[in-house]
Protein backbone atom coordinates (compact mmCIF):
# COMPACT_ATOMS: atom_id res chain seq x y z
CA UNK A 1 0.00 0.00 0.00
CA UNK A 2 1.30 3.84 -0.57
CA UNK A 3 2.70 5.86 2.34
CA UNK A 4 0.33 8.62 2.23
CA UNK A 5 -0.22 8.94 6.50
CA UNK A 6 3.39 9.58 6.63
CA UNK A 7 4.19 11.25 3.51
CA UNK A 8 2.79 14.64 3.67
CA UNK A 9 1.14 14.58 0.16
CA UNK A 10 -2.75 15.31 0.30
CA UNK A 11 -3.25 14.74 -3.43
CA UNK A 12 -1.59 12.80 -6.13
CA UNK A 13 -2.54 12.51 -9.70
CA UNK A 14 -2.06 8.68 -11.20
CA UNK A 15 -1.89 8.90 -15.22
CA UNK A 16 -2.10 5.95 -17.60
CA UNK A 17 -0.51 6.00 -20.56
CA UNK A 18 0.58 3.91 -24.24
CA UNK A 19 2.13 5.87 -27.04
CA UNK A 20 0.46 8.86 -25.94
CA UNK A 21 3.22 11.68 -26.45
CA UNK A 22 1.05 13.62 -28.59
CA UNK A 23 -1.40 14.45 -25.65
CA UNK A 24 0.98 13.69 -22.26
CA UNK A 25 2.25 16.86 -22.17
CA UNK A 26 -0.66 18.74 -21.97
CA UNK A 27 -2.05 16.57 -19.62
CA UNK A 28 0.58 16.66 -17.33
CA UNK A 29 1.04 20.46 -17.56
CA UNK A 30 -2.74 20.30 -16.12
CA UNK A 31 -2.60 18.60 -13.46
CA UNK A 32 0.10 21.16 -11.32
CA UNK A 33 -2.17 21.70 -8.92
CA UNK A 34 -1.54 17.71 -7.49
CA UNK A 35 1.34 17.11 -4.78
CA UNK A 36 3.39 14.42 -7.14
CA UNK A 37 2.08 13.09 -10.56
CA UNK A 38 2.33 9.19 -10.80
CA UNK A 39 2.40 7.72 -14.61
CA UNK A 40 2.54 4.46 -15.45
CA UNK A 41 3.90 3.39 -19.34
CA UNK A 42 2.36 0.32 -20.66
CA UNK A 43 5.55 -0.05 -22.41
CA UNK A 44 5.41 2.75 -25.06
CA UNK A 45 7.44 2.92 -28.22
CA UNK A 46 6.86 6.47 -29.63
CA UNK A 47 8.69 8.06 -27.42
CA UNK A 48 6.57 8.73 -24.28
CA UNK A 49 8.59 6.59 -21.75
CA UNK A 50 11.40 9.05 -23.33
CA UNK A 51 9.96 12.26 -22.70
CA UNK A 52 8.81 11.09 -18.92
CA UNK A 53 12.15 10.02 -18.05
CA UNK A 54 13.19 13.83 -18.90
CA UNK A 55 10.28 15.38 -17.62
CA UNK A 56 11.47 15.91 -13.58
CA UNK A 57 9.93 17.62 -10.77
CA UNK A 58 6.43 15.96 -9.65
CA UNK A 59 6.63 13.53 -12.14
CA UNK A 60 7.18 9.89 -11.13
CA UNK A 61 7.19 7.25 -13.88
CA UNK A 62 7.25 3.29 -13.66
CA UNK A 63 6.64 0.98 -16.83
CA UNK A 64 4.02 -1.97 -16.32
CA UNK A 65 2.43 -4.20 -18.89
CA UNK A 66 -1.63 -3.97 -19.19
CA UNK A 67 -2.92 -7.20 -18.30
CA UNK A 68 -6.28 -5.36 -16.91
CA UNK A 69 -7.52 -1.79 -15.80
CA UNK A 70 -8.31 -3.05 -12.74
CA UNK A 71 -4.53 -4.06 -11.67
CA UNK A 72 -3.32 -1.54 -13.74
CA UNK A 73 -5.14 0.59 -11.45
CA UNK A 74 -3.99 -1.09 -8.43
CA UNK A 75 -0.64 -0.39 -9.00
CA UNK A 76 -0.64 3.11 -10.03
CA UNK A 77 -2.60 3.16 -6.83
CA UNK A 78 -0.13 1.39 -4.70
CA UNK A 79 2.81 3.84 -6.09
CA UNK A 80 1.13 7.56 -5.22
CA UNK A 81 1.94 8.60 -2.15
CA UNK A 82 -0.92 10.87 -1.55
CA UNK A 83 -4.25 10.34 0.79
CA UNK A 84 -6.10 11.31 -2.15
CA UNK A 85 -6.13 10.25 -5.66
CA UNK A 86 -7.00 11.64 -9.35
CA UNK A 87 -7.23 9.08 -11.54
CA UNK A 88 -6.44 11.00 -15.29
CA UNK A 89 -5.94 9.25 -18.89
CA UNK A 90 -3.00 10.46 -20.91
CA UNK A 91 -5.87 11.92 -23.64
CA UNK A 92 -7.37 13.63 -21.00
CA UNK A 93 -6.50 16.96 -19.21
CA UNK A 94 -7.96 18.88 -16.16
CA UNK A 95 -10.30 21.66 -17.38
CA UNK A 96 -10.25 25.62 -15.62
CA UNK A 97 -11.48 25.24 -11.95
CA UNK A 98 -11.28 21.62 -11.40
CA UNK A 99 -7.58 22.16 -9.78
CA UNK A 100 -9.18 24.83 -7.34
CA UNK A 101 -12.19 22.26 -6.51
CA UNK A 102 -10.91 19.85 -5.69
CA UNK A 103 -8.09 21.43 -3.83
CA UNK A 104 -10.88 22.74 -1.52
CA UNK A 105 -12.90 20.22 -0.89
CA UNK A 106 -10.04 17.90 0.23
CA UNK A 107 -9.47 20.71 3.08
CA UNK A 108 -12.68 20.56 4.04
CA UNK A 109 -12.75 16.46 5.13
CA UNK A 110 -14.60 15.38 2.36
CA UNK A 111 -17.85 13.55 3.38
CA UNK A 112 -17.42 10.77 1.05
CA UNK A 113 -14.55 8.34 -0.26
CA UNK A 114 -14.91 8.59 -3.90
CA UNK A 115 -16.42 11.75 -6.21
CA UNK A 116 -17.75 11.36 -9.65
CA UNK A 117 -15.73 13.43 -11.97
CA UNK A 118 -17.45 15.28 -15.36
CA UNK A 119 -15.88 14.45 -18.33
CA UNK A 120 -16.54 16.57 -21.32
CA UNK A 121 -15.69 14.18 -24.43
CA UNK A 122 -14.46 15.99 -27.26
CA UNK A 123 -14.55 14.71 -30.94
CA UNK A 124 -11.92 14.73 -33.60
CA UNK A 125 -10.93 18.35 -34.70
CA UNK A 126 -11.04 17.40 -38.56
CA UNK A 127 -14.72 16.82 -38.45
CA UNK A 128 -17.20 19.46 -39.96
CA UNK A 129 -19.09 20.34 -36.85
CA UNK A 130 -17.40 20.39 -33.40
CA UNK A 131 -19.00 17.34 -31.19
CA UNK A 132 -18.82 17.29 -27.72
CA UNK A 133 -21.06 14.92 -24.74
CA UNK A 134 -20.72 14.66 -21.02
CA UNK A 135 -20.40 11.61 -19.33
CA UNK A 136 -18.59 11.19 -15.65
CA UNK A 137 -16.55 8.46 -13.88
CA UNK A 138 -15.38 7.90 -10.34
CA UNK A 139 -11.75 9.42 -10.29
CA UNK A 140 -11.43 11.08 -7.36
CA UNK A 141 -10.54 8.31 -4.65
CA UNK A 142 -9.74 8.44 -0.85
CA UNK A 143 -6.63 6.03 -0.72
CA UNK A 144 -7.18 3.08 1.44
CA UNK A 145 -10.71 3.01 1.13
CA UNK A 146 -11.47 1.99 -2.44
CA UNK A 147 -10.30 -1.23 -4.08
CA UNK A 148 -11.56 -2.89 -7.50
CA UNK A 149 -12.89 -6.27 -8.06
CA UNK A 150 -10.55 -8.42 -10.46
CA UNK A 151 -11.89 -8.01 -13.74
CA UNK A 152 -10.94 -7.57 -17.25
CA UNK A 153 -13.63 -4.68 -18.33
CA UNK A 154 -12.07 -1.52 -19.50
CA UNK A 155 -14.71 0.42 -16.92
CA UNK A 156 -14.67 -1.78 -13.91
CA UNK A 157 -15.65 1.22 -10.58
CA UNK A 158 -13.75 1.61 -8.25
CA UNK A 159 -15.66 -0.26 -4.96
CA UNK A 160 -16.03 2.05 -1.64
CA UNK A 161 -18.67 2.06 1.08
CA UNK A 162 -21.09 4.70 0.84
CA UNK A 163 -22.19 7.06 -1.63
CA UNK A 164 -20.14 8.90 -4.28
CA UNK A 165 -19.75 12.56 -4.27
CA UNK A 166 -19.59 14.40 -7.75
CA UNK A 167 -17.83 17.32 -8.92
CA UNK A 168 -18.57 20.49 -10.98
CA UNK A 169 -15.43 20.67 -12.76
CA UNK A 170 -14.26 18.00 -14.97
CA UNK A 171 -11.51 16.65 -17.21
CA UNK A 172 -11.74 17.05 -20.76
CA UNK A 173 -11.14 14.13 -22.95
CA UNK A 174 -10.02 13.81 -26.38
CA UNK A 175 -12.47 10.71 -27.18
CA UNK A 176 -12.08 9.19 -30.68
CA UNK A 177 -9.41 10.20 -33.19
CA UNK A 178 -11.67 9.51 -36.39
CA UNK A 179 -15.08 7.45 -36.97
CA UNK A 180 -12.67 4.09 -37.72
CA UNK A 181 -11.11 5.00 -34.02
CA UNK A 182 -14.46 5.43 -32.23
CA UNK A 183 -16.06 1.71 -33.77
CA UNK A 184 -12.61 0.08 -33.13
CA UNK A 185 -12.89 1.34 -29.48
CA UNK A 186 -16.23 0.36 -29.05
CA UNK A 187 -15.53 -3.40 -29.79
CA UNK A 188 -13.11 -3.61 -27.71
CA UNK A 189 -15.19 -1.59 -24.65
CA UNK A 190 -17.75 -3.98 -25.21
CA UNK A 191 -15.30 -7.49 -25.24
CA UNK A 192 -14.57 -6.40 -22.25
CA UNK A 193 -17.20 -5.38 -20.89
CA UNK A 194 -18.82 -9.24 -22.09
CA UNK A 195 -16.28 -10.95 -20.47
CA UNK A 196 -16.31 -9.29 -17.16
CA UNK A 197 -20.44 -9.88 -17.39
CA UNK A 198 -19.89 -13.64 -18.06
CA UNK A 199 -17.50 -14.51 -15.27
CA UNK A 200 -20.02 -12.93 -12.87
CA UNK A 201 -22.37 -15.46 -14.47
CA UNK A 202 -24.64 -13.24 -16.43
CA UNK A 203 -26.55 -14.14 -19.56
CA UNK A 204 -27.55 -12.40 -22.58
CA UNK A 205 -31.26 -12.17 -23.39
CA UNK A 206 -32.74 -10.58 -26.73
CA UNK A 207 -34.99 -8.41 -25.14
CA UNK A 208 -33.04 -6.87 -22.95
CA UNK A 209 -30.34 -6.55 -25.45
CA UNK A 210 -32.63 -4.62 -27.57
CA UNK A 211 -34.07 -2.77 -24.54
CA UNK A 212 -30.70 -1.15 -23.71
CA UNK A 213 -29.25 -0.53 -27.09
CA UNK A 214 -32.23 1.89 -27.87
CA UNK A 215 -31.51 3.13 -24.49
CA UNK A 216 -28.09 3.55 -25.00
CA UNK A 217 -29.16 5.32 -28.72
CA UNK A 218 -31.57 7.83 -27.30
CA UNK A 219 -29.48 8.79 -23.94
CA UNK A 220 -26.78 9.84 -25.97
CA UNK A 221 -28.67 11.20 -29.36
CA UNK A 222 -31.44 12.85 -27.13
CA UNK A 223 -30.93 13.33 -23.13
CA UNK A 224 -27.11 14.13 -24.32
CA UNK A 225 -27.74 16.61 -27.02
CA UNK A 226 -25.85 14.95 -29.67
CA UNK A 227 -29.30 15.97 -32.43
CA UNK A 228 -27.31 18.81 -32.16
CA UNK A 229 -23.85 17.41 -33.92
CA UNK A 230 -25.09 16.35 -37.33
CA UNK A 231 -23.91 13.70 -38.87
CA UNK A 232 -21.58 13.94 -36.13
CA UNK A 233 -23.89 13.61 -33.39
CA UNK A 234 -25.64 10.56 -35.21
CA UNK A 235 -22.59 8.87 -35.51
CA UNK A 236 -21.74 8.50 -31.91
CA UNK A 237 -24.90 8.06 -30.40
CA UNK A 238 -25.03 4.90 -32.96
CA UNK A 239 -21.93 3.79 -32.40
CA UNK A 240 -22.83 3.41 -28.47
CA UNK A 241 -26.02 2.30 -29.07
CA UNK A 242 -23.75 -0.75 -31.18
CA UNK A 243 -21.31 -0.90 -27.57
CA UNK A 244 -24.53 -1.95 -25.78
CA UNK A 245 -25.70 -4.48 -28.14
CA UNK A 246 -22.22 -6.07 -29.06
CA UNK A 247 -21.80 -6.17 -25.54
CA UNK A 248 -25.17 -8.35 -25.15
CA UNK A 249 -24.20 -10.29 -28.39
CA UNK A 250 -20.67 -11.22 -27.32
CA UNK A 251 -22.23 -12.13 -23.84
CA UNK A 252 -24.61 -14.49 -25.54
CA UNK A 253 -21.75 -16.10 -27.63
CA UNK A 254 -19.37 -16.50 -24.48
CA UNK A 255 -22.74 -18.42 -22.97
CA UNK A 256 -22.87 -20.65 -26.78
CA UNK A 257 -19.60 -22.10 -26.79
CA UNK A 258 -16.38 -20.87 -28.27
CA UNK A 259 -15.18 -20.52 -31.58
CA UNK A 260 -12.69 -24.03 -33.09
CA UNK A 261 -11.17 -21.11 -34.73
CA UNK A 262 -11.38 -17.11 -36.12
CA UNK A 263 -9.17 -15.28 -38.98
CA UNK A 264 -6.83 -12.93 -38.21
CA UNK A 265 -7.96 -10.21 -41.04
CA UNK A 266 -11.16 -9.72 -42.62
CA UNK A 267 -11.36 -8.57 -46.42
CA UNK A 268 -9.84 -5.23 -47.31
CA UNK A 269 -7.80 -5.37 -43.61
CA UNK A 270 -4.23 -5.01 -43.82
CA UNK A 271 -3.32 -5.36 -40.04
CA UNK A 272 -3.66 -7.95 -37.28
Amino acid sequence: MNSSENSGILLSAAVMTKDSLRTLKECLDSLDFCDEIVVVDDHSTDGTWEYLQSRGGKVRAFQRKLDTFAAHRRAMCAQARGQWVLIVDADEKAMPGLGEEIRGLLRRDPRHDAYHVPQKNLLPDHWPRPVHFWTSQKRLLRLGKVSWADSEWVHVPAIHEGKAGRLKHGLLHRSYDSVSHLLRKQVSYAQSGARHFHSRGRRASMPRACVHSAGAFLKFYLLKGLFRFGMGGLTVATALAFHSFAKYALLWELGSGVAGGERKLVPGETRA
